[in-house]
């Protein structure tokens, strides 16, 4: 069977789209530029500058390989998560070094190369000490470029920057000394960069033993900057590029290296370079800061005011007349349908107003809340002092938000009121149905659209973007709020395409998500998705949820999911068990198990079916950082846990990295040695300045292959209930006012 595909996304280029949109996001100034590796640095060799935190930035760069006279490819996507921590992933193609039918290294082959690395800043820049930071280039791939270092960087007048470091490993081939650390640490062991039958090819394990070990050598540079968008860089380079197997094939004529950055624009940042002394190469970087937004505030319109109710009202307050609750809540179901949300039912005593409503516009329910409150200052009577507000969500109530009328009519337009409105507030779980009348509904309902679509799979060997383009059919019916059916089917405008390359891998486990490439490709009209869904709240913080039918390209089945959020704890418990069976290639109703043969041909050989299960942990860590693990059994009927760390922003843009480690041997797993990758979801707010809950989203593989594969099913309840919680609505609270 063939074991080797790449992750498929199923949404356009998104980082390439954002860099360009996002042009205008801020001010030139000063600013850390990148390297040839996507990392701030000179143009090898790193410096300890970072990147203002938040920035996302996607690196393109070119050098035609002088020893081979081919081209060179470096892709780098660097996120500075934290003030001083940044990460980064690398895809990159290149020559190297093959010693299969010579001696001489004069063979060489094509790579497609795949790395991580990691930086943090231990000091900051003071009047008489440099930036300090220590990183790791390329600990999670095949090592090819695998470095540690210490870095130094000071900044005189203004205009230069001064850099120096000491680099192992890569960085201390060229003029190296002895390990100062002496003992284990003079040794370097790099079995797997050398050795093809060890595995070069295998990587993604941390090599711990290896790092800050062998050889040290200096390294260092300048950068002038001439202007806010021009600088010059020159630096003296410690890697070498000696002739050994699966070596970059580099000839390095000079340690100096030399370039020009010029930034034209905010947000994009081009280079040229002379490298080795013998290579000429370019370099774009596109750069978004979802700190930042193009369209600033945003254009919401202005909510309501607050309606304070008068002295003689207040004294007048004792009572008031039920017979006017139907024109009441007809009266604020209008009002609410202005501010995008549904008024799904209101239950009113004499002192207190209960609504339930679903919020269709705003991205936080946070600002749903406070616009909810302000109508309801509009219309209630002077007699009602509390609201309590019970947002809803896919037929789910969130939390019940109790707020003071009072405090409404005392805080609206005075300083520190965001802070204030909150400590008089207090969230607790959502009650019952039971005493709400509901508002007249126009459900069922049936939504339907048919457009464009673009996908894109990535990083198949010796294919690193594979387009498919179509058109594709979405539908929805609701039968009731919590209960419905929704499907999509697509046709590709490409017609029948033969599967990507890929080779050949055996081992003892199901092609679960390898053979991801062989489905769809028959020309003909696929079935994505169809499948129904019912959830429902089975006791306060306690929500339940079944979804079956054709859940995802590959696979159909049963999966059911229990979720525990106490609504005012940071944390959330899970459960989760599933049926799965894989489906045919053609993508029709049938299901059904396929085989490569020797010579290419699939044959049909019966069925797969698994029965996979998690229990999963979520805790809210403040500052929108949110962490999660699962623990189960994965597609392939391997066991282990994924980990999860993800961060939002304010403005809605989530940034998040995964692994999983289950008991699949990495021997068995492939190349990778585990299943890891990041994710980005981006609001479409961010770009138009106009309330929408919708948003694009995409997840990133270094390679996707069997071990540690899930099944995708819609609908998850943490990523529903979350949003309504009170960690969720302190963390969104600046928009409670908006």
């Amino acid at each position: 069977m063939l074991k080797r595909s790449p992750l498929s996304i199923s949404r356009i280029a998104l980082f390439a789209v954002v860099s360009a949109i996002a042009g205008s996001v801020a001010a030139q100034d000063t600013r850390p530029t990148y390297t040839t590796f996507g990392t701030v640095g000179l143009l090898e060799m790193p410096t300890a500058e970072s990147a203002p935190v938040g920035e996302l930035a996607g690196t393109l760069a070119y050098s035609n390989q002088s020893f081979t006279n081919e081209p060179g490819y470096r892709s780098t996507l660097t996120f500075q998560l934290l003030d001083r921590l940044s990460g980064s992933f690398r895809y990159a193609i290149f020559d190297i070094y093959d010693r299969d039918t010579t001696e001489t290294f004069d063979d060489i082959t094509r790579t497609y190369d795949r790395s991580f690395d990691i930086q943090y800043r231990l000091l900051n820049e003071s009047r008489y000490l440099p930036t300090v930071a220590v990183g790791l280039r390329d600990f999670l791939g095949t090592g090819r470029y695998s470095s540690e270092y210490f870095v130094a960087t000071k900044t005189f007048a203004d205009s230069f920057k001064v850099t120096g470091g000491l680099g192992f490993g890569r960085m201390g081939q060229r003029n190296g000394v002895d390990n100062p650390l002496g003992g284990s640490f003079d040794t370097r062991n790099e079995p797997n960069v050398f050795d093809r039958d060890a595995g070069v090819n295998t990587g993604g394990q941390l090599s711990v033993k290896q790092w800050f070990r062998g050889d040290m050598a200096p390294f260092g540079g300048i950068e002038y900057v001439y202007s806010p968008n021009l600088s010059f860089k020159a630096e003296y380079s410690s890697i070498e590029y000696p002739r050994r197997i699966a070596n970059p094939a580099q000839e390095v004529d000079s340690p100096l290296n030399f370039g020009v950055t010029y930034r034209p624009r905010p947000g994009v940042e081009l280079a040229a370079d002379y490298l080795y002394g013998n290579e000429l190469g370019l370099r774009a970087t596109f750069d978004v800061n979802p700190n930042d937004r193009p369209t600033f505030s945003g254009f919401d319109q202005a909510p309501a005011p607050v309606k304070p109710r008068t002295a003689e009202q207040m004294e007048a307050a004792r009572s008031w007349n039920r017979a006017a609750e139907p024109q009441l809540r007809s009266t604020l179901a209008d009002l609410l349908e202005v501010e995008g949300i549904d008024l799904l039912g209101l239950e009113m005593t004499d002192r207190r107003a209960r609504v339930r409503y679903q919020n269709n516009r705003y991205r936080s329910e946070t600002q749903a809340a406070g616009r909810v409150s302000r109508m309801m200052t509009q219309v209630m009577p002077p007699a009602i002092e509390t609201f309590v507000l019970e947002p809803e969500r896919n037929g789910l109530p969130l939390s019940a938000i109790n707020v003071p009328r009072s405090a409404l009519e005392q805080l609206e337009n005075t300083v520190g009121s965001t802070d204030a409105i909150f400590e008089a507030i207090s969230v607790a779980p959502a009650g019952s149905s039971t005493g709400l009348t509901p508002v007249d509904d126009p459900e069922p309902r049936f939504r339907y659209g048919i457009g464009p679509y673009a996908d894109f799979t990535f990083f198949t060997p010796g294919k690193p973007v594979d387009p498919d383009v179509g058109l594709r059919f979405r539908a929805e019916y609701d039968f009731t709020r919590n209960f419905s059916i929704a499907g999509s089917a697509s046709i590709s405008a490409l017609g029948a395409r033969d599967p990507l390359t890929a080779f050949r891998d055996d081992n003892s486990y199901v092609n679960v998500r390898t053979d991801r490439p062989y489905f769809g490709l028959d020309g003909g009209v696929q079935l994505d998705r169809l499948y129904l869904s019912y959830a429902d709240q089975l006791a306060p913080e306690v929500y339940g949820r079944i979804v079956g039918g054709y859940l995802e390209q590959m696979y159909g089945g049963v999966s059911t999911e229990v979720l525990y959020a106490p609504v005012d704890k940071k944390w959330a418990l899970g459960a989760e068990v599933a049926y799965a069976a894989l489906r045919d290639q053609d993508m029709n109703f049938d299901f059904a198990l396929y085989e490569t043969q020797p010579d290419g041909e699939r044959v049909e050989v019966g069925d797969y079916d698994v029965v996979t299960g998690f229990v999963s942990g979520y805790y809210d860590f403040d500052n929108g950082f949110v962490g999660r693990i699962d623990v189960g059994r994965y597609l392939a009927g391997d066991v282990g846990a994924t980990f999860a760390l993800s961060r939002e922003f304010e403005n809605g843009w989530e940034i998040g990295g995964f692994f999983s480690l289950t008991d699949m041997p990495f021997s068995e797993f492939g190349e990778g040695s585990f299943d890891k990758g990041i994710t980005i979801s981006i609001p479409s707010d961010f770009f138009t300045g106009q309330p929408s809950r919708t948003s694009i989203s995409t997840g990133l593989r270094s390679l996707t292959r069997d071990g540690g594969a899930r099944l995708s099913v819609p609908g998850s309840l943490y990523g529903t209930v979350h949003p309504g919680q009170r960690p969720e609505l302190l963390e969104t609270k600046g928009r409670f006012w908006r």
